[in-house]
């Protein structure tokens, strides 16, 4: 078993590589154009890449015992640890429950492939979020803050959670909502995953940067996801798109915001 020192440093390490590798899908010569396209919107995504630099730099500064051990002796959210525990299953099970029930109601249309596809599709996503997870969690071998195990980087609950939250929202994207309640929509879908996160840290089962790290795979994971297979690359108002396109000599880099 690796020391403390040394699964900081595989998990600052997978971090790095991944925020690298991430960006290298995009450029695969094999990969589709969709998948490419996919790729990149998913990675420049501020909901992932903006969690694993926070994930990397409490990692860096070795910070992540310090934070743990303060939200597990002040509980400030759920009080105890056996109520955060509770409420994080509770939070993870309603952010899946939003993503499956949103992609039912997204109207068929021409454009866009049917109810049943959609709700396939996303469930694929999910598998896809938990298996790619669950490797991770093997290969680092981190432990839990209480030494319960070494699965504790990245977070599942955290990944499943915000996997939920982004279909949710590429789901709220398709419909034809008035603007204060899309955005209200939005927001819980996010609160529901942070939610989830954050009670995984008061309940002792992982570290600040174990749900940040799982927050932005979970993120990555369903945006790719959606995105190739469905055939969408546009969040909701506000979001961030990043487009490429060649030049003789080089490319041009466009960074659009939806409003």
């Amino acid at each position: 078993m690796l020391n403390a020192g040394s699964q900081r440093r595989a998990c600052v390490g997978l971090l790095l590589v991944g925020l690298v590798g991430l960006q290298g899908c995009s450029s695969l010569p094999s990969a589709p154009a969709e998948m490419k396209r996919a790729a990149l919107t998913a990675a420049t995504d501020p909901n992932t890449w903006l969690p694993a630099l926070g994930a990397t730099l409490i990692l860096v500064t070795d910070r992540d015992q310090a934070w743990s051990n303060r939200a597990r002796r002040e509980q400030p959210v759920f009080a105890s640890a056996a109520a955060a525990r509770r409420a994080s299953d509770v939070l993870l099970y309603t952010s899946l429950g939003a993503a499956l029930v949103s992609s039912l109601w997204v109207s068929e249309d021409g454009a866009a492939p049917g109810r049943p596809n959609r709700l396939l599709i996303q469930l694929g996503a999910m598998t896809a979020n938990g298996l790619v997870t669950q490797t991770f969690k093997l290969g680092v071998g981190r432990s839990r803050p209480d030494d319960s195990d070494t699965l504790s980087f990245p977070s599942g609950h955290a990944s499943v959670a915000f996997t939920g939250a982004t279909l949710t929202r590429r789901n709220l994207a398709r419909l034809d909502l008035q603007a204060p309640l899309h955005t209200l929509l939005d927001v819980s879908a996010i609160s529901l995953a942070a939610g989830t996160a954050w009670a995984r840290v008061e309940a002792g089962v992982h570290y600040p940067s174990d749900v940040l790290a799982g927050a932005a795979l979970g993120n990555f994971v369903a945006a790719f996801v959606n995105d190739a297979f469905l055939r969408e690359g546009v969040l909701a108002d506000g979001a961030i798109r990043v487009n490429m396109r060649p030049l003789r000599g080089g490319v041009v880099l466009q960074l659009s915001r939806y409003f």
